[in-house]
């Protein structure tokens, strides 16, 4: 839109308006693609970085628009400001810490203050401490010299005559226009801190509230069907924080007695806080039992004897698989592989252990039970939607051909030996 002929524009052409609506996306690149451990979850950081990034835009293009000086006063674009003639003192070139700045000074700074949104009176109050003016613009993006803008203003200042009367009155009123971007100008900059309040609300409830207890959910599978794991105990996550639960497990007969002599191994490594559940997940471990009658257990009962609270996953997490390669092809159970091709499938990064799982032959009607479980490498820590290649070493690598199941779970570094 042209300018009205009483009014003059000047723009400020710097390039570092940019910074911030480069910033927020960013910050989500790094959050989202990165898996950066930054407070909160994905679900309170994409609305409000989305309302962040807005009013960076909205922002950058109203202090591109710089100054407007007209008959009756002053706009300083970036927040809407407009300031009366009747209160501008001075308008000049200012040099301070060997910076030029064109202010705009004010016998009443209160009006500046009061002309903005709340959120954006920081600013204003700063410049007031630091320059003695609610506006000090570095001249050097003016696009005219801050001498030539100097002169303006003074000129305008001293043609300017206040309202008098009704029509007076109402010719000094603010046009609809203005009006429409002060308040799009305010409602903005609130939405942009509403923004960044969800984002100090959700770091501050992720890493500084305690998280509600993780309540945890049993269930042993004692058979399966054909092609399924039998004696598996599945672990279902109900909280909103990730838990690695230590486990003391206790075999019981179909009567629910507890089996005297018999013992139970894990093949994660649940009883020994290795397994990780993710908030509002379900994750399992694969038991095996020694001793006289271990053919008669048919559940377990579970004590937890100590909850741990990883970071990561932070979201509920995918099921994950883990392919056999031998040299550059994929290959099946029970046939030779050299590698592990695993996959991601998380929008987070994630920790994880590999195992391969040695079964035996059961008798007709008896539960299939692992007989050895062998880790694959250590823990490994994978990006959001990659991949990682893991190479199969001894004892694993002789006995490729007979690992029945290649298992991948979610889990952390080694706890602590007392646990």
């Amino acid at each position: 839109m042209t300018a009205p002929p009483d009014e003059q524009r000047i723009a400020y052409q710097s390039h570092l308006v940019w910074f911030w609506p480069v910033f927020w996306p960013v910050a989500i690149a790094l959050r989202w693609f990165l898996g950066w451990d930054a407070g909160g979850p994905l679900v309170l950081w994409i609305p409000a970085i989305a309302l962040l990034e807005t009013n960076a835009i909205l922002t950058a293009l109203r202090v591109r628009r710089g100054l407007t000086l007209g008959a009756r006063g002053i706009i300083w674009h970036k927040h809407e400001m407009r300031l009366s003639w009747a209160n501008v003192t001075a308008v000049e070139e200012s040099t301070r810490w060997g910076v030029a700045r064109l202010v705009v000074r004010l016998g009443d700074s209160g009006q500046a203050q009061e002309d903005v949104s709340l959120p954006a009176r920081a600013e204003v109050r700063r410049n007031l401490r630091r320059f003695g003016a609610p506006i000090a613009l570095r001249t050097r993006p003016l696009a005219r010299p801050a001498a030539e803008v100097a002169e303006l203003a003074d000129r305008l200042r001293q043609e300017y005559e206040p309202p008098q009367g009704v029509m007076g009155f109402l010719s000094g009123a603010t046009s609809p226009e203005q009006e429409r971007a002060r308040k799009s100008a305010r409602l903005w900059m609130r939405l942009a801190n509403a923004g960044l309040c969800v984002l100090l609300v959700g770091a501050l409830t992720v890493n500084v509230v305690p998280s509600s207890p993780s309540q945890i959910g049993f269930f042993f599978k004692p058979t399966t069907g054909p092609g399924y794991i039998d004696q598996a105990l599945f672990m279902t996550n109900y909280g909103t924080a990730a838990t690695a639960p230590t486990l003391k497990l206790v075999p019981l007969d179909r009567a629910g007695h507890a089996l005297p002599g018999v013992t139970v191994r894990t093949a994660y490594g649940s009883d020994r806080g290795l397994v990780v559940l993710p908030p509002h997940s379900t994750e399992s471990d694969v038991l095996a039992f020694d001793g006289p009658g271990f053919r008669d257990v048919t559940d377990v009962r579970v004590v937890v004897r100590r909850k741990d609270h990883p970071k990561r996953p932070a979201i509920a997490a995918e099921d994950l698989r883990a392919r056999r390669l031998l040299g550059t092809r994929f290959t099946n159970p029970f046939q030779d592989f050299d590698t592990l091709l695993l996959h991601n499938t998380n929008s987070v990064a994630v920790a994880v252990r590999v195992v391969c799982i040695l079964w035996d032959d059961p008798p007709a009607g008896a539960a299939q039970q692992m007989v050895r479980s062998l880790p694959i490498g250590g823990l490994i820590s994978i990006g959001p939607f990659d991949e990682a290649r893991v190479p199969v070493a001894e004892p694993v690598r002789s006995l490729a051909r007979d690992c029945g199941s290649v298992m991948v779970y979610y889990s952390r570094p080694d706890p602590p030996a007392s646990v």
